[in-house]
């Protein structure tokens, strides 16, 4: 029977190797040391954005085209 390791990384257990990847590109980019830092850093920005605030609520907004002027049969 086999031993297994004591300590197993989490982070690059669970994500597939081109993100893991590119989360390491983004530690060394922004010269942070562990990765749940750097998730906490790109969660923060993906959901508050650039500007701090969550994006406005979309339940208004129609996924039907637009139209200009008056509807014309075809």
């Amino acid at each position: 029977m086999s031993r297994r390791a004591e300590f197993r990384n989490e982070v690059k257990t669970r994500l597939e190797d081109p993100v893991y990847e590119g989360l390491q590109a983004y530690k060394a980019l922004h010269g942070i040391d562990h990765d749940s830092a750097a998730l906490a850093r790109i969660a923060k920005l993906f959901l508050f954005g650039t500007i701090g605030t969550l994006p406005a609520n979309l339940l208004g907004v129609s996924v039907a085209a637009s139209q200009v002027g008056s509807a014309v049969t075809a």
